[in-house]
């Protein structure tokens, strides 16, 4: 029976959309089974969203395995990653085998399946990788997956002449030995060093052009080995055996375009498969997971002011504002303008205040909350607006929703997303939230730095809520909704989605694109069975 492996770090954002495509191939191919091996911490959710996906149909998700090789250790996801990465080798070569695994976290036992005949796994997980290569060698093609802006990946691991880094592992190791700091050393400062922070103008696929210190608008909560990750995700993209990247079409068609030439340039297919939504979006109501209060908060506020009136915002998993203040302005500017709203706080470094939390109960138009069901939110009626961090999932989500965007970016692809959103009347981006040393610094677009004032960001906020309910506003979810259509047109039958896909299980799998079994499934298992 053919069987697809994949595997992750503990990043939600870049887990969701393959439990999606995992579950819809399963689906759509009775002979096709999956396989993730996931971070302890995000096994939980990806079961639920296989289930939703999948709704009643047990036998289909009988062909979905997801277990884990490690307990889960942290919240932190690097140190999540460091017993999950220890134990992968002896589980992978199980898997491989054929034999039984069982998973650690929960102790059920799943019978061996034939070997995988192709490993999809996540553009960060180069250690995994070189596990997986030591094991198997080049008997088993692995493709990486990647989940951002792919103009943004363009910028990070692309070629020069697209406006990449170039040869990004080579750079970090030059310039770690020029600055004296160990690539595997936590922070920012080597990998922003390398990439650059000096007012060069970089122009991207798609994106109007930025100055290089516009990619960095925030300070992080944490502190991580980044460097360590991006030079191992660029190592990982060099030699894995192709690319298979969730982005959508219809408005990153001149990035995935960017990143076809990048790939063919070193002899690598590329796959577009974007974007990965839930199958039932626009036609059955999204589960509300067991929120039953955003669920009441959402039909309330629906019944008293109609659609559209409520403002998400969210900024992930990870990320949170380093300055509170800024946040707590939003917030009471949005009571202030009585403008109903959810505020989710489910990042670990997230920091909410009593006193805040006792403002927004005593308004009686928000609700805090640690966990959204997010895409229920969206597809919800009575939602009209999002705030968010701009990751690739939110975005997806939103514009699978027809939902306009209010940017707060923070790094990695967020900034370039939020702005070609803008450019594109997909959104407006605040720009007065910007902290830290290059927040000071004039932006391509306007020439304009941020004030760096609690009362800068209060001004914006409450013009742009004005914009939103204004002519601006309405043409932004016009724009929202053409979106949305595009989108729905990307997996049907002469889709680009779908006949990206349909070519990579044709060319890697031996399925035909019917579901059939067009040759011998376990081809590798006489490889592995010497």
């Amino acid at each position: 029976m053919p069987h697809i492996l994949f595997t992750a770090i503990p990043a939600w954002g870049h887990i969701r959309p393959f439990c999606i495509l995992a579950a819809r191939l399963a689906k759509e191919n009775e002979a096709l089974t999956f396989t993730l091996l996931l971070p302890a911490n995000t096994m939980k959710k990806a079961e639920d969203e296989v289930s939703s996906e999948l709704r009643e149909n047990a036998e289909v998700k009988k062909r979905i395995r997801i277990f884990t090789c490690a307990k889960a250790s942290s919240a932190n996801p690097f140190e999540a990653m460091r017993d999950f990465v220890a134990a992968y080798p002896t589980i992978y070569e199980a898997i491989v085998q054929g034999t039984p695994v069982t998973c650690a976290e929960s102790g059920t036992v799943f019978d061996g399946l034939d070997p995988p005949e192709v490993v999809i796994a996540d553009f960060f997980a180069a250690q995994q990788f070189t596990s997986m290569k030591g094991i198997s060698g080049d008997k088993i093609p692995i493709f990486n997956f990647i989940t951002g802006h792919a103009a943004s990946n363009i910028r990070m691991f692309g070629p020069e002449v697209l406006g990449g880094s170039g040869n990004l592992s080579a750079k970090m190791e030059a310039m770690s030995e020029r600055l004296g700091i160990p690539i595997e050393a936590p922070g920012e400062k080597l990998y922003r060093a390398t990439l650059g922070t000096s007012g060069t103008i970089v122009k991207l696929p798609g994106v109007p052009e930025m100055y290089d210190y516009e990619f960095y608008p925030q300070i992080l909560p944490f502190e991580g080995p980044l460097s360590l990750v991006l030079k191992g995700a660029y190592e990982f993209l060099k030699a894995c055996d192709g690319l298979i990247a969730v982005n959508a079409h219809c408005w990153e068609e001149d990035a995935i375009n960017a990143l076809k030439f990048w790939f063919a340039d070193w002899d690598k297919k590329a796959y577009a498969i974007g974007p990965l939504l839930p199958e039932s979006l626009g036609l059955l109501e999204q589960s509300p997971r067991g929120a039953d209060d955003i669920k009441v908060f959402l039909e309330t506020v629906q019944a008293k002011r109609g659609k559209g009136s409520v403002l998400l915002i969210s900024f992930g998993t990870t990320f949170w504002p380093s300055d509170p203040t800024y946040l707590e302005e939003i917030v009471e500017a949005l009571m202030e303008k009585d403008f109903p709203f959810i505020l989710c706080h489910a990042s670990p470094f997230a920091k909410v205040s009593d006193a805040l939390v006792n403002k927004v109960k005593q308004s009686g138009i928000g609700l805090l909350t640690k966990w959204c069901p997010q895409q229920y939110i969206l597809d919800h009626p009575a939602t009209g607006w999002f705030l968010t961090h701009c990751g690739n999932n939110s975005v997806t989500e939103a514009l699978g929703s027809g939902v306009p965007m209010i940017a707060w970016p923070f790094e990695a692809d967020q900034p370039a997303t939020a702005y070609q959103l803008t450019s594109m009347n997909l959104a407006i981006e605040l720009l007065e939230v910007r902290v830290g040393e290059h927040a000071v610094k004039p932006l391509r677009r306007n020439g304009k730095a941020a004030k760096g004032t609690r009362e800068a960001v209060g001004a914006e906020i409450r013009s742009v809520i004005d914009l939103c309910r204004g002519e601006r506003g309405i043409a932004m979810k016009e724009n929202a909704e053409k979106m949305k259509e595009e989108m729905k047109k990307a997996w049907s039958v002469d889709g680009p989605a779908r006949k990206e896909v349909n070519a990579f299980l044709s060319s890697y799998t031996s399925l035909d694109v019917s579901g059939a079994v067009t040759k011998d499934s376990c081809w590798v298992k006489s490889y592995f069975k010497k």
